[in-house]
């Protein structure tokens, strides 16, 4: 109840905000979509990830480049041998356990499933990226891969916006948290005065 995904589905355009406004670089932009959300360089990975976040019957290489399928597109038309070698490095970048791109994402453990979904949305190249519950339900070891793989792209500037119900992870992910109750946010802490 405290809001923070329907915070998160505002920041994508998936709801409608009540009031405020929303900066990308500074800039207000209207986000009435997740089209617009793209477009402002806006990627999200929801919560649930087997429900929102990939499609169980669709393959790896398929997952990965839905978000962004004007890059593996020729006329219109999905360029098999470019979706694949795509995925192909996303699955190396990423350490993917598949037994190939063309594997259904359903039989992927929870873990590479969530570094699909990850896969999905920095092909957009976001420069912010929504992460809510980013290591929900993934094993200790993969835990530890995203959270490498998410201190990795902080360092090279992308922004994250992770939303976490573990204090453990935010403390140690976060730079600033943010507080929330009943959908506002009730006071931003540094880091270094988090306990």
């Amino acid at each position: 109840g405290s809001g923070r995904t329907q915070l998160a589905e505002i920041l994508f355009g998936l709801t409608p905000a009540d009031e405020g406004e929303i900066r990308v670089h500074g800039q207000v932009v209207r986000l009435t979509s997740p089209r617009d959300a793209i477009g402002a360089g806006i990627g999200y990975v929801p919560e649930d990830r087997r429900q929102h976040g990939v499609v169980l019957e669709m393959s790896v290489a398929s997952n990965a480049s839905l978000a962004s399928l004007e890059n593996v597109s020729r006329r219109g038309l999905i360029d098999r041998a470019l979706e694949q070698a795509a995925a192909e490095r996303d699955v190396e970048r990423f350490r993917i356990k598949t037994p190939s791109v063309a594997a259904e994402v359903g039989t992927l453990s929870g873990g590479n499933q969530q570094k699909v979904a990850l896969a999905r949305w920095l092909s957009t190249d976001p420069s912010i990226l929504i992460l809510d519950e980013p290591t929900q339900g993934v094993d200790v070891g993969s835990k530890a891969e995203i959270h490498s793989l998410m201190q990795t792209l902080a360092e090279q500037g992308l922004a994250i916006v992770m939303i976490s119900s573990e204090l453990p992870e935010i403390l140690g992910m976060s730079d600033r948290i943010a507080v929330m109750r009943a959908g506002r946010i009730r006071g931003i802490i540094e880091r270094a005065d988090a306990t």
